[in-house]
């Protein structure tokens, strides 16, 4: 499951924020707005789509080519993610969302603690509802 803000979590299920998410551990080549780019393996991506890459190269307008262990490129900067050709792009949304809904089922199994206020209003619901029923 995607973990982060509301506001994250509704980015991530309504916009291609799944598929990128999809290219954690995949070498990706971003665009960035000022016309250069980078290349690397993206660690991880956030709700708001900040990118976080390893073994990453920048290279500039000029064509000047910089090399980083780790790089952040915020979301503001980004044109363009790259995705590579071998990646199927609907099948991994389709495995992000399998992984979301796994993942939600499993927290669902979890009972649901009441306190003995809530227990004692539903008792009374139910004496209720078996007394109309006769």
């Amino acid at each position: 499951m995607f973990i982060g803000t509301s506001q994250e979590k509704f980015f991530y299920h309504n916009t291609l924020l799944c598929l990128v998410k999809s290219l954690q551990d995949k070498n990706i080549t971003v665009d960035l707005r000022n016309d250069s780019y980078v290349c690397g393996q993206l660690v991880s991506v956030d709700g708001y789509m900040n990118l976080s890459l390893s073994k990453a190269v920048y290279c500039d307008t000029q064509g000047n080519e910089y090399y980083f262990d780790s790089l952040f490129v915020q979301a503001r900067n980004i044109r363009y993610v790259h995705v590579p050709e071998y990646v199927s792009i609907l099948g991994n949304i389709k495995n992000e969302f399998k992984k979301a809904n796994r993942k939600d089922k499993d927290k669902d199994d979890k009972p649901i603690l009441k306190s003995r206020k809530a227990k004692k209003a539903l008792q009374q619901h139910m004496k209720i509802v078996a007394s109309l029923e006769n």
